[in-house]
């Protein structure tokens, strides 16, 4: 590693007060302003690009910093989004500007003032390097300076040209909305041709390597999931590229995640767990076959689910072409309305009949309550949301000239994450088999048992070590799966938001697992404040269950049903996959899911042993990273809640 960048990693664990304490004037601007939403936002970041402190380090290649975001209260919206990259490179600034400026829309003048304001931002980080090349004749300020200059009037020549207007892009996406998860979409695909130019052109590919790594060293200063997608039907010098950066830095962002099929290659599947086995948690790896066909039930064309991205942790998207919101949106849990339902005065004596009105109860309280509520966090998001410069930079806006929030992207999609879906597999086995099959207990006797925390420690014991749950390869619970999962889909897909807004469910809420302390016990022998499942794994109560067990029952789920997400985390002994037999441990673990029918995994290579210690002298594990959920972070920068559920599920 040279020394640039071991001074680049070294800075961003460090904060820049004047951009750290930045916010105020222009959020006063913005509070104040009495027009419109959408104009509002466009003013605002007239003040921003104004006003930012321009700092600019003389070691950085690619400028502009994302340390003021988290200080950005006011001025918010969903983010979860892929901007349109290749048609951004492919306009420029003044394309774009061009571009705009043919429409005559009521969002027309915020789309332009937004845009105007990001020239401003550039312009002021070529005039800053300017400066200090002017000061010190440090030739890579010139080069900056070059840059930011060319890309106010030019699409981007190059490679660095090109990373540089993303990484500008990227960082008036947070000033606009404050928001997470502002994903790059397919890097290797839109960028290629200004790697393979550069090549041609006689640029070194360490020198792109160098590009690359001060790139990724960058996101290390935002947001948690800015994910980062590779792969699929593309493979090319920039995705091994990518990847090799990735495994020889060690850092927390960007979330690297990989498309695999059937043609992937055996250099990109070595790739893959060669970077598993480096103890990131990176990359989650993605079954083209079965998101695929996920975008297209929901009615995405054949091309853009085709060329799918990932956003945020685990959600699929068409790349640059839709307006996401595929994490808080809408929710619910699983666990809740099980004992909602269980808290009905109706007595059974009859499986069938209980498992029937369940489903019946979840529809109902699906259609007449959730729904409702879905409707009403959209009219939120139209009416709160609106960003005119995420539009600017979105397929299907520029063209139509309508925001993304009013429906000017190709594809508006509606997220709903649902929790829990493994303990309601359990508690409703469970309930079969102690209270309807072997006939321990009276079913409301049972009931009363759940609600009071499980006075009954013998029944507890019995629910909790329960063989055959989730997680176990049973084939009646792997039955459950499947059925409920298919159920839940039907529900999410049939109920309509809004005209032209698609529902898409994942099962998962993200740390929805972690913070349970307000979840009650549940059939399973959950106990109040214990774990929820999460994603679609096993719960932590599950015995008997094997790494293979769990991926097969895991594969039951209707894993096409669900583009917004079916995480499959796990944690594996760093022993078993040691040398050249771990690898192909690795590579047939998650062949052989994606085969079945899985959506994704992430893996940990951390034992719970090293977590414990690293949780006791975290002086010891300063750079232990461990995957969260859908993005990688520093072991000992997570609260304790956290920890011990990584601690748990390893």
């Amino acid at each position: 590693m040279n020394t640039r960048i071991a001074y680049l990693k070294n800075i961003t664990k460090r904060i820049t007060a004047d951009i750290a304490a930045f916010g105020a004037i222009s959020q006063n601007e913005y509070i104040n302003c009495s027009k419109e939403e959408i104009f509002r936002k466009a003013h605002f970041l007239s003040c921003f690009a104004i006003e930012i402190p321009v700092i600019i380090d003389e070691n950085e290649i690619i400028c502009g910093s994302l340390r003021f975001w988290d200080n950005m209260g006011e001025c918010r919206n969903k983010g979860h989004i892929i901007p349109d990259y290749r048609t951004v490179l492919k306009l420029g600034i003044s394309g774009i500007k061009e571009k705009i400026s043919s429409h005559k829309t009521e969002h027309s003048k915020a789309f332009l003032e937004s845009v105007n304001a990001f020239s401003v931002f550039v312009e002021r980080y070529a005039k800053k390097a300017l400066e200090i090349y002017r000061e010190t004749g440090n030739e890579d300020m010139k080069t900056v300076s070059d840059n930011c200059f060319c890309l106010l009037s030019n699409p981007p020549e190059n490679f660095h040209q090109a990373l540089q207007l993303i990484w500008f892009v990227h960082l008036f996406l947070h000033a606009e909305g404050c928001c997470a998860a502002v994903s790059f979409g397919r890097f290797d695909d839109y960028l290629y041709s200004y790697y393979k130019r550069d090549i041609e052109n006689g640029v070194p590919e360490e020198k792109i390597k160098e590009l690359l790594m001060c790139f990724w060293l960058k996101t290390c200063e935002g947001d948690e999931s800015q994910n980062l997608t590779l792969g699929g039907d593309i493979e090319n010098e920039l995705t091994f590229l990518c990847m090799e950066v990735t495994r020889e830095l060690k850092v927390q962002q960007p979330s690297v995640s990989v498309r695999v099929n059937e043609k992937t290659s055996e250099k990109l599947w070595q790739k893959i767990v060669e970077l598993i086995k480096c103890k990131t948690g990176m990359p989650a790896v993605f079954n083209d076959s079965v998101i695929i066909k996920s975008l297209k039930n929901i009615g995405v064309a054949d091309d853009d689910a085709e060329n799918y991205a990932i956003v945020g942790c685990y959600e699929a998207n068409p790349d640059g072409k839709a307006l996401g919101t595929t994490a808080n949106a809408g929710s619910f849990c699983l666990n809740e309305i099980l004992l909602e339902f269980l808290s009905l005065e109706k007595v059974y004596s009859a499986y069938s009949e209980f498992y029937d009105d369940f489903k019946k109860f979840l529809r109902e309280k699906y259609n007449n309550d959730i729904l409702k509520s879905f409707k009403e966090n959209w009219k939120v998001i139209e009416r709160d949301c609106i960003s005119p410069f995420q539009s600017a930079c979105m397929g299907g806006c520029l063209e139509s000239g309508i925001a993304t929030e009013a429906g000017g992207a190709e594809y508006t999609m509606f997220g709903i994450n649902i929790l829990g879906i493994g303990t309601l597999i359990d508690s409703i086995y469970t309930i079969k088999k102690v209270v309807f099959e072997e006939k321990e207990y009276e079913y409301t006797e049972f009931i009363n048992q759940v609600k009071n925390n499980f006075p009954d420690k013998e029944l507890l014991k019995k629910c909790r070590s329960l063989p055959g749950k989730y997680g176990t390869d049973n084939a009646e619970t792997n039955e459950l799966a499947n059925d409920l999962s298919v159920f839940i889909a039907d529900l999410t897909d049939n109920g309509k938001i809004c005209d032209g807004v698609i529902p898409y469910a994942g099962l998962f809420i993200f740390l929805g697992d972690v913070y349970s302390e307000n979840y009650s016990a549940t059939p399973d022998g959950r106990m109040t404040g214990e774990r929820i499942s999460y994603g679609i794994a096993a719960s932590d109560l599950c015995e008997g269950k094997t790494l293979t067990s769990l991926l097969n029952s895991a594969a039951h789920i209707a894993n096409d049903r669900f583009a917004d997400g079916n995480p499959l985390m796990f944690g594996i002994n760093e022993k078993l996959v040691s040398g050249k037999k771990g690898d192909e441990i690795l590579k047939s673990l998650i062949k052989g899911y994606f085969e079945k029918g899985g959506f994704h995994v992430q893996i940990n290579v951390t034992d719970s042993e090293t977590l414990k210690k690293a949780k006791e002298n975290p002086e010891m594990f300063s750079d232990l990273i461990v995957r969260i959920s859908g993005y990688s972070e520093y072991f000992n920068k997570l609260d304790e809640d956290v920890q011990n559920s990584l601690i748990e599920r390893s």
